[in-house]
């Protein structure tokens, strides 16, 4: 599951389902989260609009916009 948090403008992919244990910044503003096996079940990354090309945000933010509000915090994909 991919979600956009436009109000942070932060993109959180996950992975799996697992028992959070940790994060790991990698590279400037991209993070890892980590279950209690050492392994990946997220990837965030922060700024993602300073990161990809303006259409490709509008785009994620247009087509995946969950309309009435069932998704306050964030856009699900």
């Amino acid at each position: 599951m991919i979600k956009y948090w436009k109000d942070v403008d932060i993109l959180d992919i996950k992975l799996k389902e697992g028992k959070y244990e940790y994060s790991e910044e990698i590279a400037e503003g991209v993070i890892l989260d980590v279950d209690e096996r050492g392994e990946i079940i997220s990837i965030e990354i922060l700024d993602i609009s300073k990161r990809l090309d303006d259409f490709v945000v509008e785009m994620i933010t247009r087509q995946y916009l969950i309309e009435g509000g069932k998704e306050k915090a964030g856009v699900q994909i």
